[in-house]
């Protein structure tokens, strides 16, 4: 972590939490200098990557502020600042800090920055958290309390707590959007995609992903004290236990970059078939580790597993069975088929 990374969240007002996505939410400061009513309902929101970046987003006025490390201290960022009592004095410092950061140290200049363009969600989308609000006090018309207890029913279905990720929904009809449960996918606190995974039945495809290349998903609410980092294929594996996600069976060269740029020790869990085989082939390829957990046949991946076991279980039987020499993986993988 740091300096500013590290000023900016011990200076964060009281009453903070931190979302299963990654943002320390808490009421935002801004809006009161926006023209906007004072925020009571937390929806100023801060997210933090390995890297060194930090960026801020209000929810409710829609002020915006980031920093990267090797770049300059923005207005808006010091604006930010000013706004949860950092002082003056103090702002000025680190802005110093940053141009000296970009101009001396080599390798910020000549490194390419991994970027994401943002992205608009469906329209009418909101977060699962507002349409509940709505639903619990009876404002929902009853065709639409009907998909949200369809949707509440597939979530519980698969063991999966409508707070453990920032999870939204639409009442579009485009696509069957209304029938899918939204998982935006965030990049230094901003959307860049969503896919969209349907819990009532349709004739259009299971997933409908809006994607860019080389995205990893959950890299944003990766824990800084944890060791290592879980793979695994697709999403709500990595939200059960709070690892990052491919989101195929395939790692490409940006992917790479990401996962190795954390810093930890990375550990595959690949899903139980035959695209899984190409994703171990890759995990040696990068010197990376993989897990050979002993669940039943029955469990076909890791959000399996968390429904059969439970999430501490599941996390505990990963890293036990995690082996990281070509010859010890080749033959695990031979044992277990």
């Amino acid at each position: 972590m740091n300096l500013i990374q590290n000023t900016i969240l011990t200076s964060l007002p009281v009453g903070r939490k931190k979302t299963p996505s990654g943002w320390i939410s808490f009421n935002a400061p801004c809006c009161v200098h926006n023209g906007e009513t004072a925020d009571k309902k937390k929806r100023g929101g801060v997210m933090t990557s390995a890297d060194g970046t930090v960026s801020y987003h209000c929810f409710n006025c829609g002020f915006k502020a980031s920093y990267v490390i090797g770049r300059k201290l923005t207005y808006k960022m010091r604006q930010f600042m000013g706004y949860i009592g950092i002082p003056d004095d103090t702002i000025r410092k680190l802005a110093i800090e940053a141009m000296r950061e970009e101009e001396g140290d080599k390798k910020y200049e000549k490194k390419k920055f991994v970027t994401f363009k943002r992205k608009e969600l469906p329209k009418h989308t909101r977060s699962l958290g507002e349409w509940l609000e709505e639903y619990t006090v009876g404002a929902m018309a009853t065709d639409q309390q009907n998909k949200i207890d369809n949707l509440l029913n597939y979530l519980a279905g698969r063991g999966i707590g409508p707070d453990w990720y920032d999870f939204m929904y639409s009442s579009d009809k485009y696509w069957d959007v209304d029938k899918r449960l939204l998982i935006p996918f965030y990049w230094r606190g901003d959307v860049v995609g969503f896919t969209g995974r349907m819990f009532e039945q349709s004739d259009k495809v299971k997933y409908y992903t809006d994607v860019q290349p080389g995205y990893v998903f959950n890299m944003d609410a990766q824990d800084w004290t944890r060791k290592f980092v879980i793979v695994t294929e697709g999403p709500f594996d990595a939200i059960t236990v709070s690892g990052v996600s491919i989101l195929g069976s395939e790692i490409n060269d940006i992917q790479r970059e990401l996962i190795d740029g954390l810093g930890r020790k990375v550990i595959v869990v690949p899903d139980r078939d035959a695209p899984g085989e190409k994703l171990i082939n890759q995990a040696i390829e990068f010197g990376w580790s993989v897990a050979f957990p002993e669940w039943d046949k029955s469990v076909g991946d890791v959000a399996d597993a968390v429904l059969k076991y439970g999430r501490l279980f599941t996390i505990q039987s990963i890293l036990k069975t995690t082996e990281s020499s070509k010859l010890k993986i080749d033959l695990k993988r031979k044992m277990y088929g």
